[in-house]
């Protein structure tokens, strides 16, 4: 007899609902299998896009990381991600000083470059990588960070602009010029101070002429050089060779009752560390940079003023004054103006801009 009910057995209905459910468990873990054979050239190829993106066109978290080391009680878990650009609104130009501090690896050296990839690469996944930057028409090495590249990785190249550093010269042969400024005083004095001012307020306060960070002098957050030459001149010219030239100490003071030393110029093209005075011949260069020590006083302060302190001491030999006890020198304290450390081009050359290439591989 036949049955053409339509109805199902139990068995049928049991049988059909196993095979549902196991082939959409098998669904499932199809793309979870499969995650292995995706092409990870497109993946490393976007992760270094991410990358590059966030070194050149982000300043960092905070955005003055690179002068963290500077700060008291120095932590640098407190920098949470790298950024090399000058400021948010200057995308592709980068400063010189988080330049300077993202390739020493002596403040973020934890090991197999792990500071870096939780700065710069991040993400669950061990990424490997190299970061380098290499100035254009440039016979200087390229520097770089990171691991030995392999044969394929992911890559990426942006070209930018490096700010560089402003510096400024004080020529002891042009007299005419210092002394009109007020910069040589005395007649028999053997003490001498010559100060520079920097003035936060007209550099990077409101009233500043120049309002874009990439063209801005930032005394607190970037380098800057001061350099003297033959300070000898500066004498008398019968004492040139009466006396010797030592220089006592380098003080910078933040107007707010707070000084620091300075103790690490190069004085006759060799790099000093003072403990106490030296002798000078004829040149001192001050470099503030990255790796300088400058705890100890408010860089921010709307005025910053750093002093040289100089001794004259009279030599054993002869010379045509030999009754003077001194001589004049560079001199502005207490008579005098400072030497103004600012956007005037004839005292100080201004920050430029050089074309270099960010590179990162990842793999």
């Amino acid at each position: 007899m036949t049955d053409d009910s339509g109805t199902l057995s139990i068995d049928f209905i049991v049988g059909f609902t196993i095979f549902l459910i196991a082939f959409i468990w098998v669904v499932s873990l199809v793309p979870g299998l499969l995650i292995n054979l995706q092409g990870f050239t497109i993946d490393y190829d976007a992760v270094a896009y991410r990358t590059g993106v966030i070194l050149v066109e982000d300043p960092g978290e905070p955005s003055s990381w690179e002068i963290a080391p500077f700060q008291q009680n120095f932590d640098k878990s407190k920098v949470l991600r790298f950024g090399l650009a000058v400021s948010r609104d200057d995308p592709n130009i980068l400063s010189i000083d988080k330049v300077n501090r993202f390739f020493d690896t002596a403040t973020f050296n934890a090991p197999d470059y792990r500071d870096y990839h939780d700065r710069s690469v991040f993400g669950d996944y061990p990424y490997r990588f190299n970061i380098s930057l290499r100035y254009i028409g440039s016979n200087k090495s390229t520097r770089s960070v990171g691991n030995v590249l392999p044969d394929g990785y992911g890559y990426i190249r942006r070209f930018v602009k490096v700010k560089s550093m402003s510096n400024a010269s004080i020529d002891g042969s042009n007299n005419a010029s210092l002394i009109s400024k007020g910069y040589i005083n005395g007649d028999n004095e053997t003490i001498h101070i010559f100060s520079i001012l920097m003035n936060n307020n007209d550099m990077i306060g409101k009233e500043s002429l120049i309002k874009d960070p990439a063209y801005q002098i930032i005394p607190g957050r970037e380098s800057f050089m001061i350099n003297f030459t033959s300070l000898n001149s500066t004498m008398w010219e019968d004492r040139e060779n009466c006396f010797n030239i030592s220089l006592n100490s380098i003080l910078a003071e933040d107007g707010q009752g707070n000084q620091t030393a300075f103790k690490d110029p190069i004085i006759d093209e060799i790099p000093i560390h003072m403990e106490s005075p030296k002798p000078v011949i004829s040149n001192i260069s001050i470099l503030y940079n990255t790796t300088t020590n400058r705890k100890g006083i408010n860089w921010d302060a709307p005025q910053i003023k750093i002093s040289l302190i100089f001794n004259l001491t009279k030599t054993n030999s002869g010379c045509i004054c030999s009754t003077c006890p001194g001589s004049r020198f560079l001199n502005n304290t207490p008579v005098g103006s400072p030497f103004v450390y600012d956007y005037n081009p004839v005292n100080v050359t201004q920050p430029q801009l050089r074309d270099a290439v960010v590179e990162v591989a990842v793999w």
